[in-house]
């Protein structure tokens, strides 16, 4: 058995593909596989991949009959491994020299089933550099060790979690191939790494962030326009994607709960209900055109619950009120802006819960909470009126429950920054 299996899904990118592989097959620790599955490609990929495999007998090839998925193409290669470890590579990404020996030395001295390294990111355009310090700083783990249920309590949390990306990780390969046969065999794209973080998470008794660890070497800008629009279709496949990650990950909890015994089932599912929602409405505010907003509101409806919808919406009113609430001076053009805009979604998420009758003891306590802060920067800054039996309002801004705009924080930013770049690089 080797120390390492590398698994590279693939799909119509001959191009990058050598490199990819010849940066593993040149690491200075020999002893791997490198299991390369071709998700049905048009192009010459799979000819490529012949060549890599005469060219290294470490070299496996494994190829779908159709086009499924980066899950399900994974899921082919993760299954087929052999290794003490599992790493995932993606098709235009590399590892810098030295990584596998690192790893292996880190992991001799600090058993554990996930170990979570860093990422060196390699700029292709001009757009990309300006991206790529903070990129480098979100893929950067915090170096720490988890233990047992911690880890999954602490992947998806809003504060100081860490990114939930199958690469720049290297699993305990019994715990990746225990993990990979409970999926199911669905076409996912883009989501199927939180998915399969969480199903991980799961199942794992240690978590170890390696520091100083830049051993992935991410490509930034090979193939993708940063900064471009989504068009409404694009938005609707990506919140479809999402609220689907989310319906598989309620599947996986209803089927093992009972095998998988831990407290905290229904609190860890709404963290990642959370994560994904705010990532879907994110893309909605940020990226799409400002005339497709309301068709993109109601194609997100089609796939997430109102209260999920309108906890974000919410979240923007907070944020927004709260900036107007603390203005040195509120008649200033930017003040009124920020005035227009909590109004304006506001009235949005009203109209959202008048039409859907949201019932107040909807089971959402983030929806809830957001709401709640919302309407008392709302009445503390003027913008609403204080019902007659509210409470009177604190004499300080609530400094800690918003920021001016807190959906514009950059871990918000890079992490939508992110998912746009991988939704092209896996579009298939």
């Amino acid at each position: 058995m080797p120390v390492f299996s590398v698994v590279i899904p693939a799909y119509n990118n001959s191009r990058y593909l050598p490199e990819c592989v010849h940066s593993i097959t040149s690491q200075s620790f020999r002893d791997l596989e490198v299991i390369i599955v071709d998700d049905a490609s048009t192009d010459d990929t799979y000819v490529t991949m012949q060549q890599l495999a005469a060219e290294d007998e470490r070299v496996i090839l494994l190829r779908n009959d159709d086009n499924s998925g980066t899950l399900t193409t994974r899921q082919h290669g993760v299954t087929a491994s052999h290794g003490d470890y599992v790493l995932l590579i993606d098709q235009d990404d590399e590892l810098a020299p030295g990584a596998l020996a690192s790893l292996h030395a880190y992991a001799q001295e600090h058993p554990a089933d996930i170990y979570h390294y860093g990422v060196r990111v390699d700029a292709a355009t001009n757009a990309a550099r300006d991206a790529a310090a903070g990129m480098t700083n979100f893929l950067t783990p915090m170096p720490r060790t988890l233990q047992g249920e911690q880890i999954l309590a602490t992947q998806f949390a809003q504060q100081d979690g860490f990114d939930w990306h199958v690469h720049h990780k290297m699993f305990r390969g019994t715990l990746a191939r225990r993990a990979y046969t409970m999926a199911p065999h669905t076409r996912l794209l883009l989501s199927d790494d939180l998915y399969m973080c969480f199903v991980i998470d799961a199942l794992a008794d240690s978590y170890a962030a390696i520091p100083d660890s830049p051993w992935y070497v991410y490509h930034l800008g090979r193939g993708e326009t940063l900064g471009s629009q989504l068009t409404l279709d694009a938005f609707s496949t990506l919140a479809a994607r999402d609220a689907k990650a989310l319906r598989l990950i309620n599947a996986f909890v209803a089927a093992h709960s009972e095998d998988i015994h831990r407290s905290d089932w229904d609190a860890r599912v709404a963290d990642v209900r959370d994560r994904l929602i705010e990532h879907t409405m994110n893309e909605w505010q940020d990226n799409l055109p400002a005339s497709d907003k309301p068709t993109g509101l109601d194609r997100a409806l089609r796939c997430w619950p109102p209260d999920a919808v309108c906890g974000e919406l919410y979240r923007y009113v907070r944020d927004y009120a709260y900036a107007y609430l603390v203005a040195d001076d509120r008649g200033s053009d930017s003040s009124q802006r920020n005035r227009e805009q909590a109004l304006h979604y506001l009235r949005l998420a009203q109209d959202i819960e008048h039409r859907y009758a949201e019932p107040s003891s909807v089971r959402n306590d983030h929806y809830r909470a957001l709401k709640a802060i919302a309407m008392q920067h709302l009445t503390d800054s003027g913008l609403v009126s204080r019902p007659a039996n509210a409470p009177q309002p604190k004499t300080e801004p609530d400094t800690e429950s918003a920021s001016v705009p807190r959906h514009h924080s950059p871990i918000t930013v890079l992490r939508s920054l992110f998912e746009r770049i991988a939704y092209h690089r896996t579009s298939n």
